[in-house]
């Protein structure tokens, strides 16, 4: 075990976000943590790492490292590169320590060193750094640009990349596909399962959640439930826990409802007797109603009430893009050429940076490169560069449907989950989930054909991705958008563009896309090194060490036997009882038995330790 979790319990004032926490992380193991936004992931996670205190519960590690993101602090004169080398610090400070005593002769000290130099994969470093930031989306011209000039989003992928190379005991993650692209996911996706410490990782992606956990940790209920297996296993499991809950809670209503109506009745007949008795039915309804809550459901948010009513099309073209030049401010992205049929879902993929985005808002503008179809009504959804105003959402929309009444404007944002209050909200003010929900509120009033979405499932939980994916799958109209969510494309896409700094490459299912991106990159893998005859050298290094060991534990356990089978040969000269002579021949035929079977095993245990030391040579 490398992490236990015992009654753990966070309060904000009065607001509870979860309660009666017990969980265990086995070494090695890999957990996906999962839970509505605001359902307090990110507060458990730093609980764990020990950056904020619980109200209540323990929460032991017994590992040697833990590797969290917030642990790094970067010098922003090293270079993005120089960043990355730093997480072979100490191999580093232990080969030059070995150079060191080599210069002064200290052939002990030297040896020392440089064993620990090699355990730290000292002469893997380099290369090692380079598969990793490449892997998680940089590219060989990043490499020397100064950590002063990196956004946010690209500062957190050093970060990671650092982290996985470092590969602590226990790592935590706290939704890295939020700063990730298509290539860096599929990348955690080959490399977590390799690593040989335990993970914790909360994430949205179902792809992560797919292929990496043994267990995966739901936050509901006002509590933190484990369930074994992968998403698919957990979906199986969470209905049939949500069915007991639901039978439950059928029954404990039944009973509140048959406690209230003798309470009811006790009252009414007004003797002492029968008062005394609702009194003590009362504190019983009191008691149920307590234990009631534990199985309330939380209303989840979604888009399924949304009814589309798209303007009908003819022609089978509804965009025809010919030699259009797109540009980010004075950055030349490129020339594309390509057709959006009546009713296609195209998802447009690529790395963060390469001018996704871009392309988008160049076919919302006039150019002479655009053809449209005479029918087609678009609609743009911006959840990545919209602004933000102080307007609030209701008067915002009111200016879209100026001839709508209260109750009809409030009525269709309900549908986005926004109800009551929420509505007088500043656009402002709106987390991000809100301000996808509301941003797709705004582009569907008019109810447009053809959608343009760039990356729609941005800061949406699961629960909402996957009602918006259920949502767009219905939508009759074309769908062009942008994700870094591959399974999100793969749920509603029949057409797919991959862009690179070649163009776009088109692919019609999702195989084809899985493939070109693994080619791509390679299938960098973090545990790649940058010498197969030193690793291969390394490996047989640490066997013989483990043989070693073995062989040495073998003799000491002979040493002991050899010294009772003296004991007893001196006790057989001294017996003169008959059976108790007996019993002491079995002893010692018994221990001899057992040196014989050592013996045997340290002759083994040697002899595959020559021939390992062999291929040394």
């Amino acid at each position: 075990m490398i992490l236990k979790i015992e009654d753990l319990e966070m309060r904000f004032g009065d607001n509870l976000l979860f309660e009666k926490v017990n969980l265990q992380v086995k070494e090695g193991e890999k957990i996906v943590l999962i839970g509505p936004n605001g359902s307090g992931k990110t507060t458990f996670l730093k609980i764990l790492n020990g950056e904020i205190e619980q109200s209540d519960g323990k929460v032991f590690f017994f590992g040697r490292q833990m590797g969290t993101l917030s642990q790094f602090r970067m010098d922003k004169d090293r270079t993005l590169y120089e960043e990355g080398l730093l997480a072979f610090d100490m191999a580093f400070h232990y080969y030059e320590k070995a150079i060191e005593n080599a210069a002064k002769k200290d052939i002990d000290g030297y040896d020392l060193a440089l064993s620990k130099a090699e355990s730290l994969d000292v002469y893997s470093a380099e290369k090692r750094v380079r598969e990793m930031l490449k892997g998680i989306g940089f590219s060989e011209k990043d490499f020397d640009r100064k950590i002063s000039t990196l956004s946010a989003g690209e500062i957190t992928k050093l970060e990671i990349a650092k982290l996985m190379i470092m590969d602590p005991d226990l790592m935590i993650l706290d939704e890295p596909g939020n700063y990730l692209d298509i290539y860096g996911m599929e990348f955690l996706n080959d490399t977590i399962p390799e690593l040989k410490g335990a993970v914790i990782i909360a994430t949205h992606d179902r792809n992560l959640m797919e292929r990496i956990p043994d267990k995966i940790w739901d936050i509901d209920f006002g509590t933190i439930r484990s369930y074994d297996g992968k998403y698919s296993d957990f979906l199986l499991q969470k209905e049939n826990f949500l069915k007991t809950i639901e039978n439950k809670t059928k029954i404990l209503d039944k009973k509140i409802n048959e406690t209230q109506k003798a309470i009811k009745r006790y009252r009414e007949w007004g003797r002492d007797k029968a008062i005394k008795q609702a009194k003590s039915k009362e504190k019983f309804v009191e008691k149920l109603l307590e234990e009631r809550k534990d199985f309330e459901f939380e209303k989840r948010k979604t888009f399924t009430q949304i009814k589309f009513q798209t303007k009908g099309v003819s022609e089978d073209v509804i965009l025809r893009v010919d030699d259009l030049d797109v540009f980010a401010g004075n950055k030349y992205i490129g020339k594309f050429s390509f057709e959006i049929h009546n009713g296609q879902k195209v998802a447009l993929l690529g790395r963060n940076g390469i001018g996704k985005s871009s392309l988008l808002k160049a076919l919302i503008s006039k150019k002479e490169a655009l053809d449209w179809g005479p029918n087609t009504h678009f609609a743009f959804v911006d959840t990545v560069g919209a602004d933000r105003s102080r307007k609030q959402m209701i008067e915002d929309i009111w200016k879209l449907v100026p001839l709508w009444k209260d109750f009809e404007v409030r009525k269709y944002l309900g549908r986005f989950g926004f109800e009551g209050n929420d509505v007088f909200k500043e656009i402002s003010s709106l987390s991000g989930g809100e301000f996808v929900r509301y941003q797709l509120a705004k582009a569907l009033i008019d109810d447009p054909n053809f959608l343009i979405l760039d990356e729609p499932t941005n800061h949406l939980d699961l629960y909402m991705i996957e009602s918006l994916e259920d949502t767009l799958s219905r939508y009759a109209g074309a769908i062009l958008f942008t994700t870094h969510d591959l399974k999100f494309a793969e749920h509603i896409a029949d057409l797919y563009f991959i862009m690179d700094a070649e163009g776009l490459h088109k692919f019609e299912n999702y195989e084809m896309v899985e493939d070109f991106l693994r080619s791509s990159f390679n299938n960098a893998k973090v545990l790649s090194t940058s010498n197969e005859d030193f690793e291969k050298k390394r490996r047989i290094k640490n066997k013989i060490k483990k043989l070693e060991a073995e062989i040495s534990k073998g003799e000491d356990r002979l040493n002991i036997l050899n010294e009772k089978i003296k004991d007893l040969e001196s006790q057989m000269l001294s017996c003169t009882d008959h059976y108790k002579l007996v019993e002491i021949l079995k002893d010692k035929e018994k221990i001899e038995k057992e040196a014989e079977e050592i013996i045997r095993q340290i002759y083994e245990f040697e002899e595959e330790k020559r021939v390992l030391e062999e291929e040394t040579l």
